[in-house]
């Protein structure tokens, strides 16, 4: 018997060069910090995040197709299931987000009950700083100095709860 060599057609290393671009436009969608946890070659990653940065639509689909052809030389299996993990963590940020905005909300109320409870809940905030950041968002109502604090107070309490 002899082994015959399987040869692949053209049309099928087509589809697979698409399978790979359209791969390569998931991973583009994804954000920074969630493609520095993907393990992929560095010259892979530095021109996915180039391609966050280009609007023309040419330019667009020649950067995909160079894309493409970066992750030919990778295995795609290990990169799909990156990616199916990077999708399952976004809600978990998003939930985060929303808590943390819930909680700036309710202290935002002037009640000290709130205070207390979110201190009893993450013990290592600091209750000056937090006094300091609240009254500043409630002095500043209108202006930049607002969105700062705001975004203090969310830092605060995000990497709090980060943490724990």
């Amino acid at each position: 018997m002899e082994d015959e060599i399987q040869y692949k057609s053209r049309t099928k290393y087509k589809k697979e060069a698409e399978d790979l671009q359209r791969l390569g436009l998931e991973l583009i969608k994804l954000s920074v910090s969630q493609l520095e946890r993907i393990e992929i070659p560095e010259n892979l990653r530095t021109a996915l995040i180039e391609g966050k940065t280009i609007t023309s639509n040419i330019a667009g689909r020649r950067h995909r197709q160079f894309i493409g052809a970066l992750m030919r030389d990778v295995k795609p299996e290990p990169i799909r299931l990156a990616l199916l993990q990077a999708k399952d963590d976004i809600p978990v940020e998003l939930e985060a987000a929303k808590q943390t905005r819930m909680w700036i909300d309710r202290l935002l109320t002037g009640d000290l009950a709130e205070m207390e409870t979110l201190l009893c809940e993450f013990p290592g905030l600091e209750r000056q700083r937090l006094r300091q950041l609240v009254r500043n968002i409630k002095k500043e109502k209108s202006g930049a100095k607002t969105f700062k604090s705001r975004r203090a107070l969310e830092q605060v309490i995000m990497s709090e709860m980060s943490s724990k």
